[in-house]
Protein backbone atom coordinates (compact mmCIF):
# COMPACT_ATOMS: atom_id res chain seq x y z
CA UNK A 1 0.00 0.00 0.00
CA UNK A 2 1.06 3.61 -0.59
CA UNK A 3 0.78 6.86 1.18
CA UNK A 4 -0.69 10.18 -0.38
CA UNK A 5 -0.58 13.06 1.97
CA UNK A 6 -1.41 16.98 2.40
CA UNK A 7 0.70 18.14 4.53
CA UNK A 8 -0.10 21.57 6.68
CA UNK A 9 -2.94 22.58 4.21
CA UNK A 10 -3.57 26.20 6.00
CA UNK A 11 -7.37 26.46 6.92
CA UNK A 12 -9.49 29.38 8.49
CA UNK A 13 -12.57 28.42 10.72
CA UNK A 14 -14.30 29.64 13.37
CA UNK A 15 -13.18 27.30 16.57
CA UNK A 16 -12.92 27.30 19.92
CA UNK A 17 -15.26 26.43 23.24
CA UNK A 18 -16.63 29.63 23.66
CA UNK A 19 -18.11 31.81 21.66
CA UNK A 20 -15.64 34.47 22.22
CA UNK A 21 -13.13 32.46 20.83
CA UNK A 22 -15.00 31.12 17.67
CA UNK A 23 -15.96 35.01 16.95
CA UNK A 24 -12.86 35.48 14.60
CA UNK A 25 -11.50 32.76 12.55
CA UNK A 26 -8.42 31.23 13.57
CA UNK A 27 -5.68 29.57 11.64
CA UNK A 28 -5.61 25.66 11.28
CA UNK A 29 -3.14 23.59 9.58
CA UNK A 30 -4.51 20.34 8.54
CA UNK A 31 -2.31 16.98 7.79
CA UNK A 32 -3.92 14.10 5.80
CA UNK A 33 -1.95 10.47 5.09
CA UNK A 34 -4.45 8.20 3.07
CA UNK A 35 -3.42 4.66 2.62
CA UNK A 36 -4.54 3.80 -0.92
CA UNK A 37 -3.03 1.24 -3.72
CA UNK A 38 -1.69 3.94 -6.78
CA UNK A 39 -0.14 1.08 -8.84
CA UNK A 40 -3.06 1.46 -11.62
CA UNK A 41 -2.97 5.24 -11.59
CA UNK A 42 1.20 4.99 -11.79
CA UNK A 43 0.90 2.44 -14.32
CA UNK A 44 -1.88 4.42 -16.33
CA UNK A 45 -0.66 8.00 -15.01
CA UNK A 46 -4.12 8.32 -14.76
CA UNK A 47 -5.73 10.01 -11.33
CA UNK A 48 -8.91 9.10 -11.09
CA UNK A 49 -7.20 5.71 -10.75
CA UNK A 50 -5.92 7.16 -7.17
CA UNK A 51 -6.93 9.36 -4.85
CA UNK A 52 -7.21 12.99 -5.91
CA UNK A 53 -5.21 15.30 -3.31
CA UNK A 54 -6.35 18.44 -4.73
CA UNK A 55 -10.24 17.21 -4.46
CA UNK A 56 -9.63 15.97 -0.71
CA UNK A 57 -8.16 19.67 -0.32
CA UNK A 58 -11.31 21.27 -1.34
CA UNK A 59 -13.57 19.38 0.29
CA UNK A 60 -11.60 19.95 3.43
CA UNK A 61 -11.73 24.27 2.69
CA UNK A 62 -15.39 23.04 2.54
CA UNK A 63 -15.27 21.75 5.53
CA UNK A 64 -13.60 24.66 7.62
CA UNK A 65 -16.61 26.80 6.69
CA UNK A 66 -18.70 25.44 9.35
CA UNK A 67 -18.50 26.34 13.09
CA UNK A 68 -16.61 23.62 15.66
CA UNK A 69 -16.10 24.15 19.30
CA UNK A 70 -12.79 21.53 19.22
CA UNK A 71 -10.01 20.31 17.02
CA UNK A 72 -11.18 16.95 17.75
CA UNK A 73 -14.56 17.38 16.26
CA UNK A 74 -12.76 19.24 13.05
CA UNK A 75 -10.32 16.11 12.74
CA UNK A 76 -13.44 13.39 13.11
CA UNK A 77 -15.70 15.38 10.72
CA UNK A 78 -12.79 15.20 7.93
CA UNK A 79 -11.40 11.73 8.61
CA UNK A 80 -15.25 10.32 7.59
CA UNK A 81 -15.49 12.76 5.17
CA UNK A 82 -12.21 11.37 3.37
CA UNK A 83 -13.38 7.91 3.95
CA UNK A 84 -16.83 8.18 2.84
CA UNK A 85 -15.46 10.11 -0.41
CA UNK A 86 -12.47 9.02 -1.48
CA UNK A 87 -12.47 5.07 -0.36
CA UNK A 88 -8.44 5.18 1.23
CA UNK A 89 -7.69 1.55 3.50
CA UNK A 90 -7.45 4.00 5.83
CA UNK A 91 -6.68 8.28 7.06
CA UNK A 92 -5.08 9.72 9.46
CA UNK A 93 -5.71 13.27 9.76
CA UNK A 94 -3.94 15.64 12.52
CA UNK A 95 -4.75 19.35 13.25
CA UNK A 96 -3.19 22.10 14.74
CA UNK A 97 -4.34 25.11 16.39
CA UNK A 98 -2.27 28.03 17.51
CA UNK A 99 -4.67 28.57 20.36
CA UNK A 100 -2.32 28.53 23.54
CA UNK A 101 -0.05 31.24 24.60
CA UNK A 102 4.08 30.04 24.90
CA UNK A 103 3.48 27.36 22.84
CA UNK A 104 3.88 26.43 19.33
CA UNK A 105 0.48 25.14 18.76
CA UNK A 106 -1.71 22.42 20.22
CA UNK A 107 -2.88 19.17 18.33
CA UNK A 108 -4.95 16.16 17.68
CA UNK A 109 -3.84 13.06 15.30
CA UNK A 110 -6.56 10.88 14.94
CA UNK A 111 -6.32 7.52 12.35
CA UNK A 112 -9.51 6.07 11.04
CA UNK A 113 -9.93 2.15 9.52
Amino acid sequence: MDTITIQNLELWTHIGVSEEERAQEQRLLVSVEMTVDTKAAAKSDDVTKSIDYYQVSEELKKLAKTERKTIERFAEDAATMILDRFKPKNVTVSVKKFAVPGSDFVAIAIRRP
